[in-house]
This record gives C-alpha cells, structure tokens and sequence, in this order.
C-alpha cells in the first residue's frame, strides 16, 4: 500500500487530515479487539472456563513480578479420582488428566472414575 502525497496539503488540511486518521485508527482498533474478543471467549468456553478465570490468569501477565510469581494450584474440587492412585485427581476443567485418559484408551468410561458427592 502506498501512502497517499500529502506534501500538497495546507497545515490546516494536515492537522484536519491527522484528527479523521486518529477518529479512524481508534475505531478500528475497537472493531479489531471485538473480533479478538469473540474469538478469545468462544475458545476459553469451548474448553471449559469461563471467561472470568481466564481475565484473571490473563490479569497476572500485567507486571514482570506477576509472570514470575508462582501462582496457587487450582482450588477446584475434584470430580474425577484415580482409584490404583486417590492422590491423581481431575476436576473436569481443561483437558482430561493423563491417568484418566490412559483408562479411556483402555476402554474404560470416564464416568468410572466420578467422586460421588
């Protein structure tokens, strides 16, 4: 794309100019982080979060300090317990854990392995 010759216009014209850019640039950014929006929220849903709990992982990316603190395992309560190991647990949110998906390649139904609670 090739910039339009603006070296004909007046100081008026340009700072007239420069004001629609700056209106246009600042809707588009608008339209442009919707889209993104969208798109985040339907992937985080499709996996099983609700879009607050990714805001607030997303919230600890705001400072250096935050990235490198080490955050609290989740505190979800788990609705899928290993029965050979109750220490492997899985509480239904994100992908399945390893040992639950070993039992399905195995044959076995998730629903085996629900806590009754």
């Amino acid at each position: 794309m090739t910039a339009p010759d603006v070296s004909t216009l007046s100081y008026i014209e340009l700072v007239a100019l420069s004001k629609e850019l700056d209106r246009q640039i600042a809707a588009k950014r608008g339209e442009e982080l919707k889209v993104m929006a969208d798109g985040f929220a339907k992937k985080v849903q499709a996996a099983g979060f609700t879009v607050r709990e990714a805001i607030d992982e997303l919230e600890t990316y705001d400072t250096p300090e935050a990235r490198t603190k080490k955050r609290p395992a989740s505190t979800a309560a788990p609705m899928y317990r290993d029965p050979a190991n109750p220490e492997n647990t899985w509480s239904g949110r994100g992908l399945p854990a390893k040992w639950l998906k070993a039992y399905e390649i195995q044959g076995r139904s998730r629903e085996e392995f629900r806590v009754n609670g």
